[in-house]
């Protein structure tokens, strides 16, 4: 099916019942985001991909019970955010500091 090809991973649902076998075929292959309005609803992909998704180990902790590598790359991770490094033309990576309020425009310079 052309329209799948064209489109990459992306069908909308109309097509997905067009074509169901080559939707199929495809996500055998990688995962197909079905769009109904627009929007993305379904992904359709191999049952031995959603297999390994479910086996995946999963952890969650509470912050105080991090264990001290993982809180040490974490802040560093936040450090790394609230003051990103230099570029190299010696701008920062992130932001130049604060931005004006929505719907304000920024004071000119004297006021």
């Amino acid at each position: 099916m052309a329209a799948v090809a064209e489109q990459g991973r992306t069908v909308t649902s109309k097509q997905a019942l067009r074509h169901w076998k080559e939707v199929t075929d495809q996500a055998l292959r990688e995962p197909v985001v079905i769009t109904a309005h627009g929007r993305p609803r379904h992904v359709l992909l191999a049952y031995e991909d959603y297999e390994r998704l479910r086996s995946q180990e999963r952890q969650a902790y509470l912050t105080a019970d991090l264990p001290a590598d993982l809180a040490e790359a974490i802040l560093q991770d936040l450090d790394q955010l609230r003051a990103p490094a230099a570029a190299e033309d010696g701008d920062t990576v992130i932001g130049r500091g604060p931005r004006p309020r929505a719907g304000r425009r920024p004071r000119a310079a004297g006021r």
